[in-house]
């Protein structure tokens, strides 16, 4: 191979890994600065009631405004797996890139009905690989702490939209793609149920 042409691809080989640093760089400081701002809020406006609440067992009804594409819905943690990660309305591939998303058209914390919440099994979701029965989640949201167990675990194809079918009771399922460690789109979903903590 010529010098000059293997001199060209050299340099094209640094350009092209100097783009695919600063890119990642990018996208970490996305997510980073999206959970900052999205934590603040939710602790400010959970600051700011007048009449703070314990956490609760089972959700009371609530009155709650839904919140617009985007913005901050609160806070999902599962302690034993030190999974803590913001909530933010909507599943777009924009949100999900920098948060958990709260799948429109599902009930909303503090309400009665299936909560749904999605992230990506490769950043905030990684963790539930090693969920099991029992386990406790919780959501904080500004108007109260919601706590949950782990009740059922399945892995369902795609089309399977049942799995966020709305109930009476109140319920949270948390969906993610699987296996964990395939490349590429994800054939499967894992899904997690959870009931209220009693």
């Amino acid at each position: 191979m010529p010098k000059k042409l293997m001199f060209y691809l050299g340099c094209a080989l640094l350009v092209g890994g100097a783009f695919v640093f600063v890119w990642y760089g990018y996208l970490q400081f996305t997510m980073f600065h999206a959970q900052r701002v999205a934590s603040r809020i939710i602790d400010e406006h959970a600051k700011s009631n007048s009449q703070p609440r314990p956490a609760r067992s089972i959700p009371h009804t609530l009155v709650i405004l839904p919140p617009r594409s985007g913005e901050p819905v609160g806070r999902i943690e599962i302690p034993r797996l030190h999974l803590s990660v913001m909530i933010l309305e909507g599943a777009s591939p924009m949100i999900l890139r920098v948060a958990a998303g709260h799948i429109n058209g599902t009930a909303l914390p503090g309400t009665k009905g299936n909560i749904g919440i999605a992230a990506h099994r490769d950043t905030f979701f990684r963790p539930l690989r090693e969920v099991r029965g029992g386990d406790k989640v919780l959501i904080t949201t500004p108007y109260g702490t919601f706590r949950y167990v782990v009740d059922t675990i399945e892995i369902v194809d795609p089309t399977a939209v049942q799995v966020l079918r709305q109930t009476r009771d109140p319920q949270l399922t948390l969906v993610t793609c699987y296996p964990f460690t395939y490349l590429g789109s994800a054939p499967k979903r894992f899904i997690v149920h959870a009931r209220p903590q009693v």
